[in-house]
């Protein structure tokens, strides 16, 4: 298992995207383990991990990246099949909305960040998107995956670029940084 893909379990434990892949909580709870692991190792072959330490030096914040140019896969095929089960449909139906949400034009990609529910409020994700920005130099997207969200990415420049709902399910909001 990745390293972070239990922190990014637990802080998509509730996430109304996940919520909608898996609506059970039980299965979204086993299934989030696996689902991160793949994402994280996608990443590392084409893309960016950043992590976050909390005071007593354990893991607590993950970040996803791709710099512009790059893209990754969302997961590896069978692990995202293992994961998904009967929600595969439902799951790849939202990654193609998704991908159709990034702009046409170069830009950084911060797929996903998440910090353990205990170490929140601390600064750790404020950290890690603060330390992309500046080697960035180019556009940034995102979603945020809940409207609660998008005063938080506002802070570093994103602007919400309209809501966005994902088949039957949630409305993410889709933000660029210029």
């Amino acid at each position: 298992m990745e390293p972070g893909a239990f922190v990014l379990a637990e802080a998509f434990a509730d996430d109304p995207l996940m919520s909608y892949f898996w609506p059970r909580t039980q299965r979204r709870r086993r299934a989030l383990p696996l689902f991160w692991s793949s994402r994280i190792a996608s990443r590392r072959r084409n893309g960016l991990v950043d992590l976050a330490y909390d005071a007593e030096g354990k893991l607590a914040c993950v970040a996803l990246w791709e710099p512009a140019g790059v893209v990754s896969s969302m997961a590896k095929p069978l692990t995202l099949l293992r994961a998904t089960g009967r929600g595969t449909v439902r799951v790849l139906a939202a990654a193609r909305q998704l991908d159709q949400a990034r702009h046409g034009t170069p830009q950084w990609y911060l797929a996903a960040i998440g910090t353990l529910p205990r170490a929140q409020g601390r600064g750790l994700a404020a950290q890690l998107i603060q330390r992309r920005l500046p080697s960035a130099g180019q556009p940034c997207f995102l979603i945020a995956n809940s409207r609660d969200l998008v005063p938080f990415y506002q802070r570093f420049g994103f602007e919400p670029q309209g809501a966005l709902p994902i088949g039957h399910g949630p409305v993410v909001y889709p933000m660029v940084r210029t």
